[in-house]
Order: C-alpha cells, then sequence, then structure tokens
C-alpha cells in the first residue's frame, strides 16, 4: 500500500498525521472499485464504512420528497454536488460519526477507486492512539463545518430566489 499511502497523505483527513500514523489508518482498509452508474450508498440505508475516493467521479444527491409510513413513492432526488476525485475526496463520514443512517446517496459517474475503512475499527484506533484520534475528528469536524457552511450559502440562495419569486 505504499504508492496508496503517498496518493493518500494529502487528503484533509490526514492533515497534521505522521506518515506512520497516516500508514496506520490506511493500512485498515482495503481497495474497493466501482464501475459507472453504481452506487456507493443510498441515503437512509445503514452504513458504517468511510470512503477515501482517488479516481473517478461520483455524484452526490438527496430525496427531494420524504417517505410516509410504508409508501413506496417515486422519490425524486437532487444532485447536490458533482465530485471528481482529482483530489482525494472523502464520503461516508456523517455515518461513522452519528447514527449509521446515510445522510445521501453517492453515484459513480465514472469508476472510481477508493479505500473503504471500517467504522468501528476507525474508532477503536482513534481510542486506542488518544493523539492520532483527536487529530483524526478534529480534521473530520473541520471538513464537516465546511460542508455546513456551503450547505447554509445554499439554504440562504434558495430562500431568496423563493422570496423573489413568491413576489
Amino acid at each position: 500500500m505504499g504508492d496508496l499511502t503517498e496518493r493518500l497523505k494529502g487528503v484533509a483527513l490526514f492533515s497534521g498525521l505522521s506518515e506512520e500514523q497516516i500508514g496506520r489508518v490506511i493500512s485498515m482498509g482495503r481497495e474497493v472499485r466501482w464501475e459507472e452508474g453504481e452506487t456507493v450508498c443510498v441515503e437512509g440505508e445503514s452504513g458504517g464504512s468511510i470512503y477515501i475516493i482517488y479516481a473517478g467521479s461520483v455524484k452526490v444527491s438527496k430525496r427531494l420528497t420524504l417517505r410516509r409510513g410504508g409508501d413506496e413513492e417515486d422519490l425524486s432526488e437532487k444532485v447536490l454536488i458533482n465530485m471528481d476525485a482529482t483530489e482525494p475526496v472523502v464520503v461516508g463520514e456523517v455515518a461513522i460519526l452519528t447514527k449509521p443512517e446515510r445522510s445521501a446517496t453517492i453515484t459513480v459517474t465514472k469508476g472510481c477507486k477508493a479505500l473503504e475503512i471500517e467504522g468501528t475499527a476507525l474508532r477503536e484506533l482513534c481510542e486506542a492512539d488518544s493523539e492520532l484520534g483527536f487529530t483524526l475528528m478534529k480534521n473530520l469536524a473541520s471538513m464537516l463545518c465546511e460542508r455546513l457552511r456551503q450547505v447554509n450559502r445554499d439554504v440562504v440562495r434558495l430562500a431568496t430566489a423563493l422570496t423573489v419569486a413568491l413576489g
């Protein structure tokens, strides 16, 4: 995994970690591949892994309608973002930090390669090595904060557009 370690050491998740610490995290993972059109994870389904996608492209989407009871109604989806892994992309972090329910659907738009790290094993490593654990969790929090800022900007734009449209 030496080549993979070199490829992934610039990932924001690993900021502030030594090469040895990065190697420990990466060695816990397994390489996975998806073809165009395959689904990495589905909104609302259980999931416990984090993925570092280092090749290919994905789209992240959310349902626009809510499920009511057991209805299997047509659930329209909105693509929130298209991600190209010219730089490695981290996804799946919400499910490993909170309840194991995926917050979005991720679909492959161009064949992908990724490192999958199981959340339970990652949490155990963080508990066993508090310095590494603190840095990883700080980095995850920073990543989530930046994504939340972007969502807040998007909500303001939508609210403004709705206000203008409704006059």
